[in-house]
């Protein structure tokens, strides 16, 4: 009986077993709830977890696939109606595991069958007594029916030690933390799960705990309690969530000052601060600005903020992100949130409005609705980015002075210049694939392209596209396709702007726009024309594009905006307000157009006449533009250099701060001797007298722009200038700091220690390793370390770089995370980069071993900028066999590689005497 009924059973799950999943886990079943209890203490490495996961299934079958990471499954029950299966775990890889059916089938009273070589025991007569113990219980293989289900799994896990993903525990002042950080595929390591984007259900999370400890969660406390037979720890059970996919689900636990933040918003939605113990007080900044940020979102959404509560906590030390959007207990890096009162300079303040503004816009824009899959996650960043940008300005109009949108934009391009760039909506079919998601096109071209669709569909029909998106889609998931419907339909543009929105999406690249000017009679017009913008040297293929372009031209006083849409194709567009030909034109109003602009000789020429005339915020962008240009190999040397020149003259910080970044870009091994000489005489003719006036220190009557100017002057003046007053300053100063930290301005510690450890000698350099390692202030050791990265002197160093792998016994001196930080400092120091290299070839292994797992390969991202042919040879030599080695080492290779030959080629472009080229 039991042979047949195993071989039909046998014979049932070869022909209704699902095809095993290599990364998607298909629809044989889907999640209808979660319901989890951990028991986590921060001082042990390892956590044990309960999980009732109700789901359904889909069709008859004998397995459920279910992502699960370096989890320990002790027991798996499934319940079906009335009946129960002892699900048997089976691991298919990394992330997935096979939950087959087993099932208990009613024990047979046939005698077992006999040891080969004996004849069986006769069968028992009616009369004769039954010695012989009942029949064990069978299991077999089985089947799992199409409808309702529940899984009770109990596991255990590891607290990640060193990498922040999954749960991970990290030690503060002594104490212990632990932290999770789930996106994007590390929930898994938590809970065996159905780990994507798609499935949103409702979660219900409890945590035991010491009782010493502070726990929270997505959603507020419900009910506490002592542990049943633990002594010294307590339950906490928390309200069900409402549908979140498992990415967003989030929890800390540790001894946590919690700082009330009162109410806010619509619904007086209360908000906590969480901040390592002792540390309550320093989230003056957090507290006083949070409450007016999420105010701006419901404004601009038109609705309440979407969940019950909402917690900021804080993360000593994070890897590969500064910040997460978890549904109501968003969690950031320590340094973003944590300033003494001496540090509350401009610039924390303004990058914790940023980010929590990008934070707490995914509250709507990717919690309350969600992306389908990855390949729609650039659209959660992008408009995450774009909107922290748009609430910054409301919530300081000051502080718009154009240099972040460039930055920004040029952080943009320059990855979409290259033949490898992928396409912002990139097809995600494997791991790496989600984690290439997350980058410089998904954050800064995604946001910029917003950015210039917005201008052209007018703020207001934008914004309401953006409401009907949220109303249409709240609790449940939606892809671009429906973001852009709903944006054209509000706009009354639907097909035009689905159009033309996909061709930024869903190509590579960024279009160069040519432009020329036309005054001849009564024709006053601009020629404009575009094709993809192609470095010198690339063989990137035709792309086409309707782009939204805005231009700004003045007459004297008088300044006008004129839009229009732009093709391949040339076209003259009259300038309709221009009553005279314009002194100047620019191509880029408000610098939000995702393109680059190049003018011809002459309209270059007028431009040059006017710099000074020239608006701030497309000024900023124009100068931006001639960096790209340089480095791109479109704009000769001489020119860049003479636009820096004429750009630092310009009565706009902003704009002086950014023919700063213009002189910097023009590297050394690009420049023939004139060309260096005429470098260092715009340093020391127009840039010195600057720095000295502006000095190392703060000001009271400083504006914000004069500080950032100063931030990024100083250092640039005091290096390139070899003027022995600036760089004496800065080693007194460092000195002083060394002894008072009040000493020195905050916003200028890292300018004043780099430059002093820059021209170190040994008491200065052994002032600052020393320090290092005495500070428990993770703010000032990063600003140590990072200056010890740009020590010059090669016997220093060498000592600084020893820092990353010596020991102190069996302890490390330098953990792996900071390790990373350090590492990367140092390659990317020009002057320092083929030294740091020759170090990483050295003690690849020893590096490894101590950093995280996968960061080791992000090494090849700063090499890059290696520019020689000789220096090619050595990346490729190394990490030709080594990068496939690490998760999305194999891309990370192939782009930088590009970007060497790139360079190499720019450089050579670039040594001409002065032309303005057009054309392909």
């Amino acid at each position: 009986v039991i042979s047949l009924l195993m071989s039909s059973l046998i014979l049932a799950e070869s022909t209704l077993s699902p095809r095993p999943p290599d990364f998607r886990l298909g629809d044989t079943a889907k999640p209808v709830k979660y319901e989890a209890r951990l028991a986590i203490d921060p001082r042990e490495t390892r956590f044990e977890g309960e999980l009732r996961l109700t789901f359904d299934v889909k069709q008859t079958t004998p397995t459920i696939w279910l992502n699960a990471t370096n989890l320990t499954i002790a027991s798996i029950e499934v319940k079906q109606g009335a009946r129960t299966y002892q699900a048997r775990v089976r691991k298919l890889n990394d992330d997935i595991i096979a939950l087959d059916a087993w099932e208990e089938v009613p024990p047979t009273v046939a005698p077992p069958p006999a040891a080969s070589g004996e004849l069986p025991p006769p069968p028992p007569t009616p009369t004769e007594p039954q010695s012989r113990a009942p029949a064990a219980p069978v299991m077999v293989p089985s089947h799992f029916d199409a409808g309702p289900a529940t899984a009770n799994i109990r596991y255990s896990g590891d607290l990640e030690p060193l990498s922040t993903r999954g749960l991970f525990r990290q030690q503060e002042a002594g104490e212990w933390y632990v932290i999770s950080q789930f996106e994007a595929l590390h929930a898994r390591r938590a809970f065996p799960s159905f780990d994507e984007p798609g499935w949103k259900t409702p979660w219900q999370l409890t945590l035991d705990t010491p009782k010493d400890l502070v726990a929270v969660s997505n959603t507020p406390e419900a009910a506490s309690y002592d542990v049943p037979n633990r002594a010294g720890w307590k339950r906490r059970a928390f309200a069900w969530t409402k549908p979140l996919p498992t990415y967003l689900i989030a929890m800390a636990i540790g001894p946590f000052d919690v700082v009330d933040g009162g109410t806010a918003g619509q619904k007086k939605t209360p908000l906590r601060y969480l901040a390592p113990k002792g540390r309550g007080g320093d989230l003056a900044w957090v507290k006083e600005s949070t409450p007016k940020v999420l105010e701006l979102m419901e404004a601009y959404f038109g609705s309440p903020y979407p969940f019950e509560k909402l917690d900021s906590v804080t993360i000593p030390q994070t890897i590969n992100f500064g910040a997460m959007e978890n549904v109501g207990l968003i969690t950031y890096n320590a340094n973003l949130m944590l300033a003494k009162p001496h540090e509350e300079t401009t610039a924390f303040k303004r990058r914790y409005a940023s980010i929590a503004g990008h934070e707490i816009a995914h509250q709507w824009f990717g919690n309350l609705v969600t992306p389908a899959w990855w390949d729609d996650i650039w659209l959660n960043e992008a408009f995450a980015t774009w909107m922290a940008e748009k609430i910054l300005y409301q919530f300081k109009p000051e502080w718009d002075d154009g240099f972040g949108r460039a930055f920004a934009r040029s952080q943009a391009i320059n990855a979409d210049k290259l033949v490898s760039a992928r396409k912002v909506k990139n097809p995600v079919v494997a791991k790496a694939d989600v984690m290439a998601a997350f980058d410089r096109i998904t954050y800064s071209k995604g946001g910029q392209v917003l950015s210039m669709f917005e201008a052209w569909l007018t703020p207001e029909q934008f914004r309401e596209g953006v409401r009907n998106y949220m109303k249409r889609h709240a609790f449940g998931n939606a892809t671009s396709q429906d973001f852009f419907r709903l944006l054209g339909e509000a706009a009354g543009k639907r097909d035009d702007a689905l159009k033309a929105f996909t061709a930024f999406i869903e190509q590579p690249g960024v279009p160069l726009v040519d432009v020329s000017l036309q005054c001849a009679g009564r024709t006053i017009a601009v020629k404009v024309s575009q094709q993809r913008l192609r470095p010198a040297g690339s063989q990137a293929a035709d792309m086409e594009w309707t782009t939204p372009a805005c231009f700004k031209f003045g007459n004297g006083a008088k300044v006008d905006t004129q839009c229009m849409e732009i093709s391949n194709a040339p076209k003259l567009v009259p300038l309709t307000t221009a009553k005279a030909c314009p002194d100047w034109v620019l191509g880029n109003a408000n610098g939000v157009g995702y393109y680059v602009t190049r003018y011809d000789t002459a309209l270059e020429k007028k431009l040059s006449r006017a710099v000074l005339r020239l608006p701030e915020q497309e000024a900023v962008a124009f100068v931006s533009d001639a960096t790209l240009r340089t480095e791109s190999g479109l704009l000769p040397v001489d020119a860049a250099l003479e636009w820096a020149a004429a750009s630092i003259r310009h009565p706009s910080n902003a704009v002086k701060r950014q023919a700063v970044e213009l002189l910097r870009a023009q590297r050394d091994a690009w420049l023939n001797p004139r060309q260096q000489r005429r470098k260092l005489d715009i340093v020391k003719k127009d840039m010195l007298p600057l720095a000295q006036k502006l000095g190392w220190q703060e000001k009271p009557t400083d504006d914000d722009r004069t500080r950032a100017l100063r931030i990024a002057l100083l250092p640039v003046v005091a290096e390139l200038s070899r003027d022995e007053a600036l760089r004496l300053e800065a080693r007194s100063l460092a000195g002083k700091w060394m002894h008072d930290r009040a000493s020195v301005s905050a916003s200028m510690v890292e300018p004043v220690l780099n430059i002093a450890a820059m021209f170190a000698d040994v008491a200065i350099f052994e002032r600052m390793e020393v320090l290092t390692f005495a500070t428990e202030d993770r703010r000032e050791r990063r600003a140590l370390h990072q200056a010890l990265a740009q020590v010059r002197d090669p016997v220093l160093r060498r000592r600084a770089y020893d820092l990353m792998i010596a020991k102190r016994g069996s302890v490390d001196l330098i953990n792996g995370r900071d390790v990373v930080l350090f590492l990367n400092d140092a390659l990317e120091n020009e002057h320092n980069r083929l030294a740091s290299f020759a170090f990483v070839r050295a003690n690849f292994d020893a590096l490894t071993a101590k950093m995280p797992p996968d960061t080791p390969g992000q090494t090849m991202t700063p090499l890059a900028r290696l520019c020689t042919k000789d220096d090619r040879a050595l990346f490729v030599d190394f990490y030709k066999d080594r990068a496939a080695k690490f998760l999305g080492g194999s891309r990370r290779y192939e782009q930088a590689l590009e970007r060497i030959d790139l360079c190499i080629a720019a450089r050579d472009a670039a040594r001409p005497v002065a032309r303005v080229q057009t054309g392909r």
